[in-house]
């Protein structure tokens, strides 16, 4: 027995050295067991104390000295005698931590010292191994119930024993759990902004963005570098939705109007204004076309009628190309006779209205 409490003196002294004493938790291991001798021993199987006081060396690691302590009952011959059983052990412990779990399983290898002591006779004392493993259930940050099984092989005298054991443990010490890391910020447009202050965030991928997670625009006209297509453009200058001068653009019309006398086709002279402004509209919107469109009212035959008024039309026409410059192909003339009245030919004021020459020419401008 002296032996074993100095084995287990020198293994408690070698915990220090072992683990590292920032790291992991200490715990003290008390249990009860059952332990199951070799059957060349003549010893009865016997409960079983034990006393074990275990360091974590990290999460995954950890070392424990272990001391076990029996009274069985020792046969020799015919005579039963008691006999102390006692072993010391050093073990290293894998645990298999689960995050959100409180069973902690675990594998355990080891070597150590026991010693028999009959009551009678001499004591037996050998070097043995160990292997095997157990689980610990956490009740709460400091205690926790542990069970545990081993095989011990005697390396003198090729014994092979077993000891089955439960208990609690006392956890102490030890650095506090890390607080969990925080979770990265979200940022779903990938512009290295994150959402909480990303105020456009919807940027397309791989566009440069400014502290607020908005398209850099280097000009300031409203229009983000990626889409500006004009880049320099002065401060305070209006822009299209391309970064560029806002161009505006307008219609312009004309129209020409000119009342011809009954069954006549020549123009009248009060009209020549306007020609004049007509032909200085198309002069300058070189692009402008027209139709001239000629009418006459009901008075005689439809088929002469039809007649009268392509002759008014081709007269404004010729007019135009002749008296003023403009370019024939960019005028066409066309009798529609008395088919499109605009009043009533029943009355002269109406059959006025209705002999006549109109004209509508229209140009974009740009502002």
């Amino acid at each position: 027995m002296k032996n074993v409490l100095l084995g287990a003196a020198v293994a408690a002294a070698m915990l220090p050295g072992l683990a590292n004493a920032d790291e992991g938790k200490w715990y003290i291991n008390p249990a009860v067991g059952y332990q199951i001798f070799d059957g060349d021993r003549d010893l009865d199987e016997s409960a079983t104390a034990l006393l074990g006081v275990e360091k974590e060396i990290n999460n995954n690691w950890g070392v424990e000295v272990r001391a076990t302590f029996a009274d069985a009952d020792h046969y020799r011959g015919n005579q039963r005698r008691d006999a102390e059983a006692a072993g010391i052990n050093l073990d290293v412990l894998r645990y298999y931590k689960h995050a959100d779990s409180k069973w902690v399983p675990y594998s355990a290898f080891g070597i150590g010292h026991a010693e028999i002591n009959p009551e009678t006779g001499a004591s037996d004392v050998y070097t043995q191994m160990n292997l095997g493993g157990g689980v610990r259930y956490l009740l709460d940050d400091n205690w926790s119930i542990r069970g545990d099984a081993r095989y011990f092989y005697g390396n003198d005298n090729e014994t092979s024993d077993g000891i089955f054991s439960i208990g609690v443990s006392y956890a102490f010490g030890g650095s506090p759990a890390p607080a969990p890391a925080p979770a990265a910020p979200t940022d779903s447009d990938a512009d290295g902004v994150a959402d909480g202050v990303d105020q456009c965030p919807n940027t397309p991928a791989g566009v440069a963005v400014d502290a607020r997670g908005c398209a850099l625009d280097k000009d300031g006209d409203g229009v983000p570098n990626y889409r500006d297509k004009c880049p320099n453009t002065p401060a305070g200058r209006q822009v299209d939705k391309f970064g560029c001068k806002f161009v505006l653009k307008q219609t312009e019309s004309i129209k020409l109007e000119i009342n011809f006398p009954l069954d006549s086709d020549a123009i009248p002279a009060a009209y020549r204004g306007e020609l004049e402004k007509v032909a200085s509209f198309m002069k300058k919107f070189g692009g402008v076309k027209a139709v001239v469109e000629g009418h006459a009212d009901s008075t005689g035959a439809a088929a002469y009628n039809k007649q009268l008024s392509q002759r008014r039309a081709d007269a404004v026409r010729n007019a135009l190309v002749r008296d003023y410059g403009i370019a024939s192909d960019r005028l066409a003339a066309v009798g529609y006779g008395e088919e499109r009245p605009i009043a009533s030919n029943s009355t002269s004021e109406g059959r006025r209205a209705n002999r006549r020459v109109v004209a509508v020419m229209e140009a974009e401008t740009v502002k």
